[in-house]
């Protein structure tokens, strides 16, 4: 009973110093229309900021917040009145580099010499310029609005559709230390609710150092930095950062009919003539294993009269931070593991799928080969039977059971239709344009070489044969005789 009054006293005394020390400063009054908000389980400061109707950098500077995802429940936070105004710091802008811009026209279109933006970003090397590049633009007299890039308006929780005057596109972020979601879109000109639905982040995820986020990117045709020759009318390249074992997409309009070769990572292109030799498509693989780093691009430009034009782009690759897998063959299938029987394989499915058919089947998006969960994705590194991790899943499995049906993902002619050693019964559909889709280890097929198929047709249905370790059908994308990543044509459809 002692120790409980002499700490009520203790309390009373701290109360009573406080209440006399406040009275003694007479000149300083509560701040007017400030609110005290508790934070609750499963907000953040974007939620919080919208019921004020406030930003989220005035709820940070009022409360001197510098990791604005870092708020905890039970937290209490100054919430500010609305007209309160924090104290501006000067945000650079950024311009996002694209196919065709040169370092003197993208300083020219905000009014900087080159070497003003060179120092700024620590360019050395004009030439070194790549596509997808973010520069800070710092100096300008330019307006924001007069950049490349604007917010992406977001509606019920859907984005809005595309002006006639606007393409999206995606670059990569890689997280650096003291990065919030927050500074990362204000960095990129988008909303922290167009990154979080891109990458499938929950409300107040939370972010990591070397964590790689896809950035969604609304540019306007009008700030355009472009110093193409003059018989290129545009050159579009989607995504602008391209990933190991992913496809990217060229669109190349000229003011002549041309004739167009190249290499890209020592793979000649297989370009696809549209519009009476006008417009160019290209479809471009990335191997897997391709190291990270930027690489050129090499065009040569041939019309029916006049000169021949060379191009040079350098493009940026990103790693595929794939994962790595264990797998344990039985007894009767290790001796499918013989380097010389999947080389033989390999090198079947490449002179099948290396083959260009210009006339083109395909029509949207691929569609699921099958109504099951995928259990292994594509280019996992593996190690079978305790070696070492020196193979790659180079398909999408799906862990159908025995005899469920395999579908065609997209329209297509059968181009192979038979008993592999590795992949056992399998087909191969040729979709145009040098797409081909495989469908392995099923335990029966219905179609044969040369039929023509619709999408959701069934092929055959699920197995075992082959070197399996159960029931599960093995999925693959082939682009110009290069496995890719067959999921990435399932959410993006690539041609025009």
């Amino acid at each position: 009973m002692r120790r409980l009054f002499l700490s009520l006293l203790l309390t009373i005394g701290v109360i009573f110093s406080a209440v006399a020390s406040t009275n003694g400063q007479q000149d300083e009054t509560p701040p007017p229309d400030v609110t005290i908000h508790v934070v609750q389980r499963g907000e953040n400061l974007y939620r919080i900021a919208l019921r004020y109707g406030l930003t989220i950098e005035q709820i940070a500077t009022a409360n001197g917040i510098i990791n604005t995802s870092s708020i905890v429940v039970g937290q209490r936070l100054i919430i500010p009145s609305a007209n309160f105004s924090p104290t501006p710091t000067q945000t650079p802008q950024t311009h996002i580099v694209r196919a065709g811009e040169s370092l003197s026209r993208i300083a020219q279109l905000y009014g900087l010499t080159a070497d003003m933006l060179a120092n700024t970003n620590g360019i050395t090397n004009p030439n070194s310029l790549y596509v997808g590049q973010v520069l800070q633009i710092i100096g300008s007299d330019i307006p924001v609005s007069a950049t490349a890039t604007s917010e992406i308006v977001l509606d019920a929780g859907l984005i809005t559709l595309l002006s006639p005057n606007q393409t999206e596109n995606r670059v990569i972020h890689t997280v650096q230390r003291g990065d919030t979601l927050y500074r990362i879109a204000q960095r990129y000109g988008t909303t922290l609710a167009a990154i979080q639905q891109s990458n499938g982040l929950a409300d107040g995820a939370i972010i990591f150092a070397g964590q790689q986020l896809t950035i969604p990117i609304i540019t306007t045709q009008v700030a355009s930095a472009s110093d193409l020759p003059a018989l290129v009318q545009s050159l579009d390249i989607f995504p602008l950062v391209l990933k190991e074992g992913r496809a990217g997409r060229i669109l190349l309009r000229t003011t002549l009919p041309v004739t167009v070769t190249g290499s890209f990572l020592d793979i000649g292109f297989s370009p696809i003539s549209q519009e009476n030799g006008l417009l160019t498509v290209i479809l471009i693989p990335v191997p897997i294993y391709t190291e990270a780093g930027v690489y050129p691009m090499n065009f040569t430009l041939t019309p029916l009269a006049g000169e021949v034009v060379n191009l040079l782009i350098n493009m940026q690759v990103q790693s595929g931070n794939y994962g790595s897998q264990y797998i344990t063959l039985p007894a009767d299938r290790v001796d499918l593991l013989n380097v010389g029987v999947e080389e033989n394989e390999i090198s079947i499915l490449r002179n099948v799928t290396g083959r260009v058919n210009p006339e083109r089947y395909i029509t949207g998006a691929m569609s699921l080969p099958a109504a099951a969960v995928m259990n292994s994705p594509f280019g996992t590194r593996r190690a079978y039977n305790g070696g070492g991790f020196d193979r790659y899943h180079n398909g999408a499995d799906f862990a159908g059971a025995t005899g469920s049906s395999v579908l065609a993902a997209q329209a297509g002619r059968v181009v192979l239709a038979d008993v592999l050693n590795i992949r056992g019964i399998s087909v191969v559909i040729d979709h145009g344009w040098g797409i081909y889709t495989n469908y392995s280890h099923l335990s029966a097929r219905y179609v044969n070489l040369g039929d023509m198929v619709q999408v959701g047709q069934v092929l055959g249905t699920v197995g075992n044969t082959g070197r399996a370790t159960g029931a599960h059908l093995h999925w693959e994308l082939w682009l110009n005789g290069v496995a890719v990543d067959p999921m990435q044509w399932v959410s993006e459809f690539l041609l025009p």
